[in-house]
């Protein structure tokens, strides 16, 4: 199993499925998102991963994880896409491409880990889905990302195309029970970045905008989010009473 240089991490970091993993290095860094399969095991884990430039053809890719078994030994892998045709590359088992370093979920059932390798290993076919194991039994997937589409016609893999970048960029900051600013004015388009830099765990969410919604957060990590359309967005900390904030888009 061809393996690049492996680095483990055990700090958190704060999905969009966005383009596929190209070969060059300057590509724009990629998040996706972990999905529960049939297997419904652990079912309250869940996660996402960034794919990023590291160096000169170099791709870097972090698995932020939480809702996992407390103090469990998991393994991750990327695959390729394999013979079973499907519409969903984590149905096609492929073969393992890449392996991340094993890990061990934390008492609270959270976990990242990080593999660096060149991009030509997870270009084309390689990169077409990573799978989360129990390490202990390997058949064990409870989580699967897909970073590939395949073509229901043809089973031949092909790339989404990659979005428009957001027009603008603002930082919230998360202290201990309070928003920094507690309303923002923006236009549509923007990313907003919540930075926490408080002490206690948070969390941004909104009821009225279900993809509004992030991982528990603690201090250092951040959580984006791209408003697209006008509209008065409300959220707040589900841990904190009275702690809240409200974004206005206008077109």
């Amino acid at each position: 199993m061809p393996r690049g240089n492996l680095i483990l991490s055990s700090s958190l970091a704060g999905g969009l499925l966005l383009v596929g993993i190209g070969a060059s290095a300057a590509a724009p860094t990629q998040v996706y998102t972990f999905k529960h399969t049939a297997e419904r095991t652990d079912p309250k884990a869940s996660g996402r991963v960034v794919v990023r430039a590291a160096g000169t053809d170099t791709l870097e890719t972090t698995l932020t994880l939480s809702g996992l078994t407390p103090n469990k030994a998991y393994a991750a892998h990327y695959h390729a896409l394999g013979p079973q045709a499907s519409a969903d590359p984590c149905m096609t088992n492929g073969p393992v491409t890449l392996g991340f370093p094993p890990f061990k979920a934390s008492a609270t059932g959270r976990a990242t880990v990080k593999v660096t390798a060149e991009a030509s290993k997870v270009a084309g076919n390689a990169g077409a889905y990573i799978n989360v194991h129990a390490a202990s039994d390997l058949k064990v997937v409870p989580l699967c990302a897909a970073l590939r589409r395949t073509s229901p016609a043809s089973g031949s893999s092909v790339v989404t195309p990659a979005p428009t970048a957001p027009k603008a960029a603002i930082t919230v900051s998360i202290g201990d029970h309070v928003f920094q600013p507690k309303m923002v004015t923006v236009k549509a388009g923007t990313t907003v970045t919540w930075k926490h830099q408080g002490a206690a765990v948070h969390n941004v969410v909104s009821l009225a905008t279900p993809s509004l919604r992030s991982e528990d957060l603690e201090k250092g990590e951040s959580y984006s989010y791209t408003f697209s359309k006008a509209g008065t967005y409300d959220y707040y900390c589900s841990y904190h009473e009275g702690m809240t904030g409200t974004i206005i888009v206008t077109d």
